[in-house]
């Protein structure tokens, strides 16, 4: 190895693509994408096909840079007219369409260039990766649960055996043969459950496998600069179903060890026996971890609202604003709109619907105009917390006008479900007790199922979770975590958020904190995020990208130096 290691190989220089002799090369036709010369460089310009195209010096950082940003849309040939190359895209039949195509069967077609339609197709390429990408997540959720119940089963299973040797030293010799008995019958379970356990496993080893190289053949064609990869890729994945990893779910029972207690009069009796409990639930470990910081001009960030990958709104009551925000590697203002929000959510069409605050009205921002319209009333009540679901409903938390914390026959704290149409649905204030639901409901989401999570304020400095499904049942409340919250307003909610594999998360205000629960409202993660810049966490938002933003208070209503944070969520 020693030998093979000092052996010296000679790089021998790439000549011209033209010519193929002059090694001096220093152009690079970016249609083409060819390596020239100096002499060939005149002579492809001269070309009447290539006269338009871009030749870059091939040392220039500009140069790489276009390489990278280029799509080559004039090299794809017609498969009708086989000499002649595609020109448009035609709408009206989706389809790539030469000079000769057009003049044949397309003329009143709605044409389109093909920079433009490959770049919506790169579009929704992207979007469909990180479908896949989310679909990942899913699996190393689904992975990290079968390495958690795995872990605690055969805890479980060793306790177990320990209680049975123990139970054995007691009786002695009368006893192990039928103490041999329920260690075979225990074996055989044991391999019941392992069997179960390895096929999960193997089973999400396999869907990670095939996502991750659907995801990495789409990143390949977003990277190329191939318009024809782009289509052909466009239409091989838009049409087939994404994997998923959903998975039979654990066993639901096994068999432990319960010493039997009173009569002796049998070994089994004596000795005890197998018999049916629950089962140890698995539950993924979460991280989170801030991985970049801005600072606002705002005293606090009150509601924050991620539209696309470079604009989001933020808003602040105290100034009073709601502002437009554009997001690079600093945040720089778009627009400033005076007005005093409570909430805000946006709809299906990129549009954004506002809670205005104290106002029995819920206004309407129209993204292509700018302005804010009347939607629609709730009068004479006022609406708060307000939630577009994936389903274009709209939910809105409302309360009468005044109201406090202090609850009377004569308030009226209330979920209520809208159409788009502006007409009511569904409306939530009581359970099936004749119990109110709600105190103060200022913020409100939905989750994978359609449930309702609603933070519903109890105090100035408390509150709790509730979670209703479409029937107004109760299916969970969260009040926080007795490890980690101590008295009555220990836990401080102000804004909920879920992410696309089912998670939720809530602020925690005073403790600097985020709970991270599962979908059936298990504590998963307690974590104070003060070590990591984020003090006082006010709002939450979650991008396409799946990263958690934070917006926070700036402790002191004087200082003008609020924080946003992008947090990473993994597993």
């Amino acid at each position: 190895m020693a030998f093979s290691q000092s052996i010296r190989r000679a790089q021998i220089p790439k000549p011209c693509e033209l010519c193929e002799t002059d090694t001096n090369i220093k152009w690079k036709c970016v249609q083409c994408n060819t390596l020239m010369c100096d002499k060939c460089k005149k002579i492809h310009l001269k070309v009447q096909t290539s006269i338009t195209h871009d030749i870059v010096d091939v040392k220039s950082s500009e140069a790489k840079t276009e390489m990278e940003h280029t799509i080559i849309t004039d090299n794809i040939p017609c498969q009708i007219h086989k000499k002649k190359l595609n020109c448009m895209f035609c709408r009206t039949c989706d389809q790539l369409v030469c000079p000769e195509c057009i003049t044949a069967s397309h003329k009143k077609h709605d044409l389109d260039s093909i920079d433009t339609v490959c770049n919506e197709k790169r579009e929704k390429l992207k979007e469909i990766e990180s479908k896949f990408s989310e679909k990942f997540t899913l699996c190393e959720i689904e992975d990290s649960k079968i390495k958690d119940f795995k872990t605690k089963y055969e805890q479980f299973s060793a306790k177990l055996v320990q209680k049975i040797n123990q139970q054995e030293q007691l009786i002695k010799d009368e006893v192990s043969k039928y103490a041999k008995d329920l260690r075979e019958q225990q074996e055989s379970e044991k391999q019941r459950i392992t069997k179960s356990i390895t096929e999960k496993e193997k089973h999400t080893e396999e869907v990670k496998k095939t996502l991750l190289k659907k995801q990495s053949n789409i990143k390949e064609v977003l990277e190329s600069n191939q318009a024809a990869q782009v289509f052909s890729a466009f239409q091989e994945f838009s049409e087939k179903e994404i994997p998923d990893s959903s998975i039979k779910t654990f066993p639901e029972e096994t068999k432990d060890f319960i010493p039997t207690k009173g009569s002796l009069m049998t070994i089994k009796n004596v000795f005890g026996s197998l018999q049916k409990t629950k089962l140890p639930k698995g539950l993924p470990q979460v991280q989170l971890d801030v991985i970049k910081s801005y600072t606002t001009d705002f005293n606090v960030v009150e509601r924050i609202l991620i539209q696309d990958d470079k604009t989001a709104w933020i808003s602040n009551t105290h100034m009073p604003t709601l502002r437009k925000i554009q997001i690079d590697d600093t945040i720089t203002t778009v627009q400033n709109i005076p007005v005093k929000i409570y909430d805000m959510s946006v709809t299906e069409n990129n549009d954004i619907l506002l809670s205005l605050y104290d106002s029995t009205d819920v206004s309407l921002l129209t993204k292509k105009t700018g302005e804010i319209t009347h939607f629609l009333s709730v009068s004479p009540l006022v609406s708060v917390g307000i939630h577009v679901t994936k389903h274009n409903d709209i939910i809105l938390g409302v309360v009468e006008k005044g109201a406090t914390y202090n609850l009377t026959d004569k308030s009226c704290r209330k979920v209520i479900i809208f159409g788009m149409n502006g007409k009511q649905k569904q409306s939530y204030e009581y359970d099936k007790h004749k119990q109110r639901l709600f105190t103060f409901p200022i913020r409100i989401e939905s989750n994978l199922n359609n449930d309702i999570l609603v933070i519903d304020r109890t105090s100035n400095t408390g509150g709790r979770v509730v979670v209703l499904d479409r029937e107004g049942e109760v299916e969970w409340t969260y009040q926080g975590h007795p490890q980690v919250s101590v008295g009555d307003d220990a836990f401080n909610p102000i804004d909920i958020v879920t992410t696309s594999v089912g998670l939720v998360i809530v602020t925690d205000f005073v403790n600097h904190a985020l709970h991270v629960l599962s979908g059936e409202g298990d504590l998963l993660t307690y974590k104070v995020m003060k070590d990591q810049g984020i003090t006082c966490p006010m709002s939450l938002d979650i991008d396409y990208k799946g990263q958690l933003w934070v917006g926070c208070h700036s402790w002191d209503f004087e200082r003008t130096d609020a924080k946003l944070h992008v947090v990473k969520i993994s597993f």
